[in-house]
């Protein structure tokens, strides 16, 4: 595990491109594809490369640390193993595998009511595990959903906002993806009809509990999910899986950061690979970064085993670049001078 090379793009499309031969070829158009064009996939990555960060010099760095919280839980790495429904069809460990490694790797983890093994997972006392919700029933079941979660040890719970309808994925067209397609029919209405009184509601009649409102584009939007008394804003685009036409999060976190001005913890997901990838969003005002499906294929090639050493060399690349940046904190990060194309 030691001697895995530091994530750099062609790590990590060296992983996707083993997942790609591994899984069966509907499975991984799913994983893979975006929605429509492909726009916002790619928007994803290319928002990314459009940052630069300047290197300050001079700067001691002689320790570095790159330690942070959530929720009052201690994270070794600003990171979160981002929510995704598919852990359990990429490897038979299932979600409990990928659990595991993260609270080895001391990062933050997101399972959700899209897995089917997720429920009979419990959460330790000192690790950070966050419940993410699709709104799929009425109220009855949103508060049994948020009482189990609660029992089972979660810190939070992460309400996903931005899939009230399913868009056409190509690729899923492709292979013959029924069940994929299928989905695009049977959205729950109760998805179609969750607006920001309902999440008041849900909000009021649980108030031991730190929600997260994912998939927050527009800085108004933020700062209402604030006002209305959430833990957390995070900023996502379904990994470019439900709007084709939207932007790159890393060009939307700036103006969002901007307006929540440290009133709300923030956390983003959208095409994050690399160490200098969670460098960037940090710079620009994130607290977390969420990783999706580069924990995902490093998690289909070797289960618990390759997503630990995806994850330790992870931190080994952020550790090296905030020393090569002359930020020794991450609190350092937030000085730098960010350049974007």
């Amino acid at each position: 595990m030691n001697g895995d090379p530091a994530p750099d793009r062609s790590f990590t499309e060296d992983r996707a491109e083993r997942a790609r031969r591994t899984l069966p070829a509907e499975l991984w158009a799913y994983l893979s594809g975006g929605a429509e064009t492909g726009a916002a996939l790619r928007r994803n990555r290319d928002a990314l490369d459009a940052v630069a960060l300047v290197p300050r010099v001079l700067v001691d760095v002689t320790d570095i640390a790159c330690s942070a919280s959530l929720l009052g839980r201690e994270l070794l790495l600003p990171v979160m193993l981002a929510p995704v429904g598919s852990l359990h069809l990429v490897h038979e460990q299932g979600a409990a595998g990928a659990q595991r490694a993260a609270e080895s790797a001391g990062i933050a983890y997101a399972l959700g009511s899209a897995l089917p093994d997720a429920g009979a997972l419990r959460v330790p006392p000192r690790a950070c595990g966050l419940f993410q919700l699709y709104v799929d029933g009425n109220q009855v079941w949103l508060d049994e959903q948020c009482a189990a979660a609660v029992d089972r040890g979660y810190s939070g719970l992460i309400v996903t906002v931005d899939a009230p309808v399913f868009p056409v994925r190509p690729a899923d067209v492709e292979t013959g993806n029924h069940a994929a397609l299928r989905s695009v029919r049977d959205t729950s209405a109760h998805r179609r009809s969750f607006d920001w009184t309902a999440l008041r509601r849900l909000i009021a009649a649980h108030p031991g509990i730190p929600f997260f409102i994912k998939g927050i584009q527009d800085p108004d939007d933020a700062v209402r999910a604030r006002d209305l008394g959430v833990a957390g804003v995070y900023v996502s685009n379904h990994g470019g899986r439900q709007f084709d036409q939207g932007a790159g999060t890393l060009a939307l976190l700036g103006p969002i950061a901007r307006a929540l001005d440290g009133s709300a913890t923030l956390v983003v997901d959208g095409g994050f690979e690399t160490g200098n990838d969670v460098l960037k969003a940090l710079a620009l005002g994130a607290d977390v970064v969420a990783l999706g499906r580069a924990c995902l294929y490093a998690y289909a090639l070797d289960g618990e085993t390759g997503l630990a050493a995806y994850l330790s060399a992870l931190r080994r690349q952020i550790l090296t670049n905030m020393a090569l940046l002359g930020t020794p904190t991450l609190a350092d990060l937030r000085g730098l001078r960010v350049l974007k194309r």
